[in-house]
């Protein structure tokens, strides 16, 4: 997502690199995997969510 951003300038790449920066490992690893997937077979994005929530609250148990 964050390359999507920075490839049409939606937001200065000041503020890309700080969401880089800041964003959880696991939702970075998360998107690479998901970046493979074609567009038209990826889970919507409540999918997402809801899975990425999920896992979040597995490891907080």
């Amino acid at each position: 997502m964050t390359r999507f951003i920075r490839e049409r300038g939606l937001l200065p790449a000041s503020d890309v690199d700080a969401i880089i920066a800041g964003a959880p490992v696991d939702l970075i690893d998360f998107q690479r995997v998901v970046a493979d997937i074609p567009l038209a077979e990826r889970p919507t994005m409540r999918d997402w969510i809801d899975r990425f929530n999920d896992g979040v609250e597995r490891l907080a148990a």
